[in-house]
Parts: C-alpha cells; sequence; structure tokens
C-alpha cells in the first residue's frame, strides 16, 4: 500500500460460505511453438532466506551452498541463461509439498517495482514455465512490503500455483512483460488480510493472460486486477479467462482471518492521460457476491481526469452474481462504467449474466461518449441479462449509434410501471435502455399496436416470421402480433430490424428473436414463445428465478410483449417499446366426432370420423396409431372375437390450416365402432401436445356386414344325389365389388368324416356382381346319427377393401341318413289384403282350391305349412328347417324360411308373395 497508509480490520458479517465453482481443465502453456525443455530445474528446498542464492549463477545448474536447489537459484539461473522460450522449466518432484516464506532480506529485486511494492521477492526476467504442480504454495507469513514476483521478460509461464500471496501485490508485471501466462492455480486468502492485489500491470506490459483460476479475498479497497501506469505507454492485450473470484457472505478481514476480505475486481492508478489501456478482455469468469466493491470502474465521473483511455475492451461470457458495488449510485458509478469520451477499436459488452444485490449501484452499464455529433466509438452490447439496477440498465450518452441489441432485464430491473403503455422514449426516467444525447439518434421504437393473440388458423398472408433463437426440440407457442411504425419522432430508418420481449409485469425477461427487413408503416409478426419456466441468476450462487410464458401442464399463455427496433443497418438501437398483453391457451383442445356426412349404420366398410382442433397440429403427429378404435358386439355380429377394429388411416383437411383431419377406421364384422385420441398424443404446431383426452358428442358408428351367407343352415340327407345348395349375397345399399370377391370353404373335421362333398370351395362375386354362384352340398350315402352337424367355414379375400378380410358366416349342414320325414303342404291365395304373416294371409284373402282358373301374372301369396311326421325309430326334434321354392321369385332367392325348431308332431306356417307364372310350383322339401 502507499507509504503512512493504515490498514483497517473489517467488521464480521453473516459467517456462510458460498459452494465453490470447479475450475475448468488443466492449465495451458503459454504458445510459444514447439522449443522442447533443454533446462529443468526441481526445486527440492522450501529455503527463502539469504541462504537460497545460487552459488554459481549462470552454469546451468540449480545449486545453494548447501547443495539445495530453491526457487531462488532456479530463477537467478533461468535469468542468467535467457534461454529460448520453452526451453526452461522450473518444478518440483512428485510428493515435494509445503510453503515458500521468503523474506524481506532475500528479495531478488531491491527497488520499488510499482506505486505500492517495494521490490520484489523473485525477479524473472527470461523465458521460463515455473509448474509447482499445486503441490508448493508461496504465501509470505508475515505482511512484507515486496511483491511475490517481478515479471518483466517475455514468455513466462506460471502453472498450477497455490496461494501465491505476499504482504502486496501477488504478481507485477513490469514493462518488459510480454507472453506472460497465469495459468491453473487457486489464491485465497485465508491467514490475514495481508494480500492485497493479485496482478499488478506497468506501462508497457503486453500480452498477459489470466486463466482457469480461482481467487478470494485480498484486502479492501485495492483491486485484484490493477494497472499502475505513470506514463501513457500503453499496457496491451489483457486477458482474464475462466476465473473464479468466489467472495463469500460473511467472514473476517484481519491479521489473523482473510477469509471475509473482498476487493475491487478492477482498479487503476493512477487515472487521466497516464493511463492507456489497448485490448482488455475478462471472459467465461465467474465473479460473486462483490459488496462495497467496484468491478469494472473505466471512470468515475464525467471527465477525462477520472477517466482511463481504453480501447478493444471485451467483456463477455461472464456470470456476475449479488453485485452491490461502491462509489455511489450515480451514472458514472455504473457495474460497468465505460471511459469517458470515444473508445478505439472493437468493445463488446455480450452474453453476461449480471444480478445486482438487494442495494447497489443503479446502472449496469454506462457511457458517456462526449461526442455531440457522429460515433463515440465502436460498441456493442448484446445478449446480456440484468437484474436488479434500480435506475437504468444501459446509459448512453453522447454516444452516437450505439448497438444495443438481445438484452434480458429480470423482474427487479427499474422500467415504467404497469401498464406501461407508452415508449420508453424519456431521457432521466426509470428505463431499461435510456439513450440520452446523441446516442442512437434518440430515435423511437416501432411499438405493438394490439395485444398478442395465439395463433388458431393459418399464418395470415404478408405475415413476417420472427427468427427464435430457441432450440429446435423446445416445444413453443405460435402467436401473432400487429406493430407500427412510430407516430412521432425522431424516427428510426424506413428499413429496420425489430427484436421481441416477453415480460412477466413490465421488464423484458425474455428474447424471443428478431424479424428483419420490417418496412412500412404497419406489420403482422408471427413468433414462437417458449413453454415452461425459464430461469434467471438470482442473487444467491447456484439458485434462480423463474418466469414461465406457457404453462407446461395446461398451455395457459399470460404476461406481455414488447419491442426494441435496430435501424440504420443494424448499428442504432431504440430504446424499449410499450407492452401488449398475451394470453390465451396454447395445448391444442381436440374433439373426435363421426363425420358430418357419414351414414349410421353403414354397409360401407370405411368408417369416418373428424377430429377438430383448436390450434393448428402438426400432421405427422396426428397418425392412424394415436386413434384408438374400439368396437363392441350388435345383433347383427357373426363373430365377436374377430372384430379387429383399427385406425387405417388419417388425412388433414385441405383449407382447414391443419386445424381438421379425417379419420378412417375398418371393423372385419358387424359392430358398433367407437374412436378416441388419448391425452398427451397429438402435437401442435408448436410442439406443445394436447393436455386432455379428445372430446366427444357422437364417437360411435354401427357397421352392418354386407355379406351373408344363404342360406346358412338346412338339412342334408346322405347319399341323395341333388344335395342342397348355398351362396353368397352383398347386402342391397352396400358398395357395388369394385374387385372379384373371393372366398374359400372349408369342411370340419365331422364333414370330412361324413365323406361331405363341395361341388367348389372357391366361390366368386364378381366385381359389379352382388352375389355368387351355388355351392351344392352333398353326402355319401351311409349311416349317420341324426342331425349331426357338420360346418363348412368361410374366408374371404379381395383387392376391394371394403370387403377383404370381411368375417364370412359359417355353412351348418344337419346330417341324416333317411328322409325325416317332413310334410310341407302349399295353399295359394288371392285377392290379400295383408301379407304381414301367414295367419293374415289366410284370413284377408280368398283361397285358390284346385281347380280354380288363375292367370298369368296375377298377384298370389303361398302359405306353406311345415309338419314333422317323423315317428318310431326315426322320431326326432328337427332343427334349423329351411324351405325353399322352386320360383326363385319367392322369399329370397326362393328361400322361404328357416324354422329354428320343430318337435315331432309339430307344425309351423310361413308365407311367400309374387306373381303367377306358368312354371311347376312345386314345393321343394328339404
Amino acid at each position: 500500500m502507499p507509504s503512512g497508509q493504515k490498514k483497517k480490520v473489517l467488521g464480521r458479517s453473516a459467517a456462510a460460505l458460498v459452494a465453490v465453482l470447479a475450475l475448468l481443465a488443466a492449465p495451458l502453456l503459454n504458445a510459444t511453438g514447439a522449443q522442447a525443455v533443454t533446462h529443468t530445474f526441481v526445486v527440492n528446498s522450501l529455503d527463502a532466506t539469504t541462504a537460497a542464492k545460487d552459488i554459481n549463477v549462470g552454469d546451468g545448474v540449480c545449486a545453494t551452498a548447501a547443495g539445495t536447489c530453491t526457487m531462488q537459484a532456479a530463477l537467478q539461473e533461468t535469468n542468467a541463461l535467457n534461454l529460448p522460450a520453452g526451453a526452461a522449466l522450473i518444478t518440483v518432484e512428485p510428493g515435494f509439498t509445503g510453503n515458500i516464506n521468503p523474506v524481506v532480506a532475500s528479495r531478488m529485486d531491491t527497488t520499488a517495482v510499482s506505486n505500492f511494492d517495494s521490490g520484489a521477492h523473485y525477479l524473472v526476467t527470461a523465458p521460463v514455465t515455473i509448474d509447482l504442480k499445486n503441490q508448493v504454495t508461496m504465501e509470505t507469513l508475515l505482511d512484507s512490503a515486496p511483491a511475490m514476483f517481478h515479471v518483466n521478460g517475455p514468455s513466462i509461464n506460471f502453472l498450477n500455483m497455490d496461494n501465491v500471496l505476499s504482504g502486496e501485490t501477488s504478481y507485477v508485471m513490469g514493462p518488459k512483460a510480454d507472453g506472460v501466462v497465469i495459468d491453473g492455480g487457486t489464491s485465497l486468502t485465508q491467514r490475514s488480510y495481508g494480500p492485497e492485489r493479485f496482478v499488478i500491470y506497468r506501462d508497457g506490459a503486453k500480452n498477459i493472460t489470466v486463466q482457469n483460476y480461482r481467487l478470494q479475498g485480498f484486502y479492501p479497497g485495492q483491486a485484484l486486477f490493477y494497472f499502475n501506469q505513470l506514463s501513457s505507454t500503453p499496457v496491451q492485450n489483457v486477458v482474464i479467462d475462466n476465473v473464479q473470484v468466489t467472495y463469500t457472505v460473511g467472514g473476517y478481514c484481519n491479521a489473523s482471518d482473510g477469509s471475509g476480505c473482498r476487493t475491487d475486481l478492477i482498479g487503476f492508478y493512477q487515472r487521466g492521460a497516464n493511463v492507456n489501456l489497448d485490448g482488455f478482455t475478462f471472459t467465461n469468469s465467474f465473479v460473486s457476491n462483490i459488496t462495497s466493491n467496484a468491478t469494472f470502474p473505466f471512470t468515475t465521473a464525467a471527465a477525462a481526469g477520472y477517466s482511463v483511455k481504453a480501447s478493444n475492451i471485451n467483456i463477455s461470457n461472464n456470470q456476475f452474481i449479488n453485485m452491490q458495488g461502491s462509489g455511489g449510485s450515480g451514472v458514472h458509478n455504473a457495474f460497468i462504467a465505460l471511459p469517458y469520451g470515444p473508445m478505439g477499436g472493437t468493445n463488446v459488452i455480450e452474453n453476461n449474466k449480471v444480478t445486482r444485490a438487494t442495494s447497489g449501484h443503479s446502472y449496469a452499464v454506462s457511457w458517456a461518449g462526449n461526442t455531440t455529433s457522429g460515433s463515440a466509438g465502436d460498441l456493442r452490447i448484446s445478449n446480456n441479462y440484468f437484474n436488479g439496477y434500480s435506475g437504468t440498465s444501459i446509459y448512453l450518452n453522447n454516444t452516437g449509434d450505439v448497438l444495443v441489441e438481445k438484452n434480458t432485464f429480470g423482474a427487479r430491473s427499474a422500467s415504467q410501471a404497469r401498464p406501461a403503455v407508452a415508449e420508453e422514449t424519456r431521457d432521466g426516467t426509470s428505463t431499461l435502455v435510456d439513450n440520452a444525447g446523441t446516442a442512437n439518434g434518440r430515435v423511437n421504437t416501432w411499438y405493438p399496436s394490439a395485444d398478442a393473440a395465439v395463433l388458431t388458423e393459418d399464418v395470415p398472408a404478408g405475415a413476417q416470421q420472427v427468427e427464435s433463437p430457441l432450440a429446435e426440440d423446445i416445444p413453443v407457442c405460435v402467436a401473432t402480433l400487429d406493430v407500427k411504425y412510430p407516430t412521432a419522432g425522431p424516427y428510426p430508418s424506413a428499413t429496420v430490424d425489430l427484436d421481441l420481449y416477453w415480460t412477466q409485469d413490465r421488464t423484458a425477461e425474455i428474447y424471443l428473436g428478431r424479424v428483419e427487413q420490417v418496412s412500412g408503416t404497419d406489420a403482422k409478426l408471427v413468433l414462437d414463445l417458449p413453454v415452461g419456466a425459464q430461469k434467471f441468476p438470482s442473487t444467491v450462487v447456484d439458485e434462480f428465478d423463474e418466469a414461465t410464458i406457457v404453462d407446461a401442464a395446461t398451455g395457459k399463455a399470460g404476461g406481455y410483449l414488447r419491442l426494441q427496433t435496430i435501424g440504420n443497418a443494424g448499428t442504432q438501437s431504440s430504446q424499449y417499446s410499450r407492452t401488449v398483453g398475451f394470453s390465451g391457451n396454447c395445448r391444442p383442445e381436440l374433439t373426435i366426432n363421426q363425420a358430418d356426412n357419414q351414414n349410421d349404420s353403414t354397409l360401407a366398410r370405411d368408417l369416418h370420423y373428424t377430429v377438430e382442433s383448436s390450434l393448428p397440429l402438426d400432421p405427422a403427429s396426428v397418425s392412424a396409431a394415436v386413434v384408438d378404435v374400439t368396437a363392441a358386439a350388435v345383433t347383427e355380429t357373426i363373430d365377436a372375437g374377430r372384430l379387429n377394429p383399427r385406425s387405417v388411416a388419417v388425412s388433414a383437411v385441405e383449407g382447414t390450416a391443419n386445424k381438421k383431419f379425417d379419420v378412417v377406421a375398418r371393423v372385419d364384422d358387424s359392430a358398433k365402432v367407437t374412436a378416441a385420441i388419448a391425452a398427451e398424443k397429438v402435437t401442435s404446431t408448436g410442439g406443445l401436445k394436447n393436455a386432455a383426452a379428445a372430446k366427444s358428442t357422437d364417437p360411435d358408428i354401427t357397421f352392418i356386414n354386407p355379406i351373408s351367407t344363404k342360406p346358412s343352415s338346412f338339412t342334408l340327407v346322405t347319399g341323395e344325389p341333388d344335395g342342397k345348395q348355398y351362396g353368397f349375397s352383398v347386402a342391397a345399399g352396400a358398395p357395388t365389388p369394385g374387385a372379384d370377391l373371393n372366398f374359400t370353404g372349408a369342411l370340419d373335421q365331422a364333414g370330412v368324416d361324413n365323406k361331405v362333398n363341395l361341388s367348389t370351395t372357391s366361390p366368386v362375386i364378381p366385381a359389379g356382381k352382388t352375389s355368387s354362384d351355388k355351392v351344392r352340398v352333398t353326402a355319401d350315402a351311409g349311416d349317420v346319427v341324426a342331425n349331426t352337424p357338420v360346418s363348412i367355414a368361410h374366408t374371404v379375400t379381395s383387392d376391394d377393401t371394403n370387403y377383404d378380410g370381411l368375417v364370412v358366416r359359417a355353412t351348418t349342414v344337419k346330417l341324416f341318413s333317411t328322409d325325416p320325414s317332413i310334410r310341407i303342404t302349399k295353399r295359394a291365395f288371392v285377392d290379400v289384403a295383408d301379407s304381414s304373416t301367414p295367419e293374415q294371409v289366410m284370413a284377408t284373402g280368398t283361397e285358390a282350391l284346385s281347380g280354380t282358373r288363375l292367370t298369368d301374372g296375377q298377384a298370389v301369396c303361398f302359405v306353406y305349412q311345415v309338419s314333422n311326421i317323423s315317428a318310431d325309430d326315426w322320431a326326432t326334434k328337427l332343427t334349423d328347417v329351411t324351405v325353399t321354392d322352386t320360383d326363385a321369385r319367392l322369399g329370397t332367392d326362393g328361400v322361404i324360411g328357416t324354422v329354428a325348431e320343430l318337435g315331432v308332431g309339430q307344425s309351423t306356417l310361413l308365407s311367400a308373395c309374387g306373381s303367377l307364372i306358368p312354371v311347376d310350383t312345386t314345393v321343394s322339401a328339404p
């Protein structure tokens, strides 16, 4: 510290430690080419007294008077040898541990090496790599004034070095330091408050990198990285990469405990024209719990004497958690207070996450460019997250155009109060971005002119798509937003890009993407909003705040949208617009019912259902596999075990924006068919699935199998040469077969055993026809138990899908050895008034007795009396007696009817009506 300054003991705050972030992979050597190590010096002594000197400097041997190799002796050799970069290595043997505790009397550099360090314990002037393998520390046990290392040469690497701590500065980079890398290690001020700075950069130092390192502590009022420049000779290309500054939230800071110490991140001594920094990169790092300390104070007031001259500043890809700050809450005491006046080179602040503590700085980033016209420099502030800044998060004044884009702001950020219906175009108020003076021409922004709405139809013609930054696998809700050109000046350029943001209330927590090349006076935008909780850093390490645009479970959407305008070909940025609401439900809600033109019941095989959605669906997700089809037997069902209900096709209905789909289902037999879609089966175009099962008011269709077997049962006497016949037909009203219906017939074992014969086993209903040729059934003569059943099973195949694979009723044949004695009496009646039953035919008609003259074509009804006259040994109850007539116009193709059961001595009546023709109408008994 400067002469005469006394250290003060800090009071204790809450004693709590935070989790420490792990460092990244092993350190990397400074890239100095492929030079192999030619000289290795292995330190085997911790001696750091006056006896630690080399006895013969320059002979290439590290040896003290005691015959040991110390750090001082090794450095004396490498400094003297001045080998090429990469040729000299100082290291330690495996297992060698301890602490090197240098004393003032043994310091290698006795002159002041900075405004704060009275010499240095170790001087490094020549290329060398020092790798202590995290085995040996270097910490002075007394609060001494020298720095630990004065680095004043090229191509010097410090690897895996822990607790490099002196009473002042760990490393002073002298004016000849060039290509220095500090890579890997940890330095924590646990023992006391003695250490004050980690690195000092002097005038002329360049290409200095600190990477993969963890720091904690150091005496307050100084800085971890301190620029101590007394001339205008620039410090160039300082890189701080993957450094973890993990301050605690408690602990002490005194002579016996340094665990609670914390200091500034970056510091400058002096300021004004004497500080010229060209190239400063702070990247990929994590900083937590900086309270009452500065972070990036390139200026502290709106005057050159309080600022540094800096160019090519890059602060990117970092996390800063629970930052408070020091120096007051003014605009020039921002978390990042950029230099006052113009900046040279390319300057970038991007991809950082910054959360302020519950109190502290009012501004996150500020730049007073001190330029009344033109540009004060090339600066991009992009894709950062800020939360908690109570004044203005990003403040620009007299800078000219600055690209401020894609930045988001947490709920604690200052902005206009709800209802936030005005654009943030006024300087001096609480805003997310404040363009003051000449900053960005103070242009007004495009603005949303109406609430956003969930997209429920086709994308409107002429709408422009907002390019989303979301990964493709993140589900989204698709919405539309109407936007307009500002109504008052200053106006942006005629063609602009628009950045879209979502906020839970009045800030801009989530960046939704950009639409490019917007022009004219208004536009309609289509944008994707992420589903589920979105996380943001909180003020507590490893904890997060959350906000939800669309609830993943319910699909309910909420919050507000706003815009920012990017003009002048991507160089000029407006402030943020008003907010408008966004609501609706982003999960598709479904219905499934029988189609409007679907007959019910129906003889057509394809059963059509209509699926309707509240939102456009991804057609690929609406497949036959997601439609659950079930079936229940009905009266006409032949075989309930062979219904086989299924969905066979789904297609989008043209002109419905993928909100309506036609589903085709099928079964293989008569049944009541029901279609349904369960929850979480189909997906909207945004990737959200239906939360609930599809609702239905009419989900059932009754299908009637159109194929019949006629007759399906009859008796047959063995040895009867003519046998009996049956065939297949298609019901009236069913689709006409578009291809042959190919049937098969197969006898069961009883048929085989009793030598039953079929005239054909492959009858056909030809395409365009409705019935097949008859199949004649005979049985060889022989004894058989009366009423022996034989079953003929059938199948059908066809290229016509209306019929292919339908269940076909089997034919049942009852075998008898002799005629079981059925007597059929046939009587004719004319002038019949009621032909509904045989009894009504006889009651309302006039019987045409034998000898009555009848004319051709005269209407006549016939009554058939069927009697079971079996007796004695042949007496048997008859079942399934089918009565046929030679006149095929009577009944159904000559089948008058079937008597299910007829006991011995019982009779029953059947009837049929038609027109008389001059042929034999003798009844043919079975």
